[in-house]
């Protein structure tokens, strides 16, 4: 019935309000797994020790609500080891000084945020669960950067091909809508625009192939894939095995940069 029930939903429904509901469902299931996991109680000793500010990594010195950090698994955006796998790809887009930021699936505004603290950007930061907007406003508040971070709600693709006017970041991170938003008509308009598209295979399509495809005439493309090991000397012995994030091995991202670039 429940399956029969969200169904019906999902057609009746405004798209915005189906997502809103998914997203708002899924953070209360990752923190009561983070609590039942043991990982709650860990993550409320390291504040403790180490506080709410970043120890490393790209955003390292950025200020974070504390309930933002505890009502997730926080211990690698702490230590700076969360998706290393992109640091040198934020380190490319920090070094282009682009003009505009976009950040589709913004969470609590690690992107968001940390990217205004390092460039001049101005930065849209979009995102279904309400919870989370609101600690991306209080976080960049918090790093004073409040003026040039615009939070959003929700982004389509005429929102976002209004938005990515000149030369635009693109960060997205979006729980599969990546295949709707980035769509055939979509793409022309972001032909200047540089793109980091987490990849959230389905069941029915392979996600990074059709992404891929779709690209294909405009930017060239690089796959950037998760692996657990790697953290750094950096990081106290009894904190390393929790310094990765918790995901699927080989998760993966795509890097997009305009071929004409």
């Amino acid at each position: 019935m429940n399956h029969y029930l969200k169904g019906v939903a999902e057609i009746l429904l405004p798209r915005r309000v189906v997502a809103t509901i998914k997203s708002i469902r899924s953070r209360n299931h990752q923190r009561k797994q983070l609590k039942e996991w043991g990982f709650q109680s860990a993550m409320n000793e390291l504040v403790r020790e180490q506080g709410c500010t970043l120890l490393g990594g790209p955003f390292q010195g950025m200020k974070y609500p504390r309930q933002a950090l505890l009502s997730r698994y926080g211990i690698p955006i702490l230590f700076g080891s969360y998706e290393l796998e992109l640091h040198t790809v934020i380190e490319e887009a920090v070094a282009k000084r682009f003009e505009r930021i976009i950040d589709i699936g913004c969470a609590e505004g690690y992107y968001a945020v940390g990217l205004a603290r390092r460039t001049e950007a101005i930065v849209y930061a979009f995102d279904c669960e309400p919870r989370e907007r609101f600690y991306c406003r209080e976080m960049a508040r918090l790093n004073n950067v409040q003026d040039r971070v615009h939070v959003r709600s929700w982004c389509d693709e005429r929102i976002l091909k209004n938005t990515a006017i000149g030369r635009c970041l693109i960060i997205s991170d979006c729980e599969g809508y990546e295949v709707n938003l980035f769509s055939d008509d979509i793409v022309p308009s972001l032909k200047n625009c540089d793109l980091i598209i987490e990849v959230h295979e389905g069941t029915e399509v392979d996600v990074r192939s059709l992404l891929t495809q779709r690209f294909r005439n405009s930017h060239h493309v690089r796959v950037l894939e998760f692996h657990a090991a790697g953290v750094g000397d950096e990081i106290p012995e009894k904190w390393k095995k929790f310094a990765r994030e918790i995901r699927p091995e080989g998760q993966q991202w795509l890097y997009l940069i305009p071929l004409a670039n």
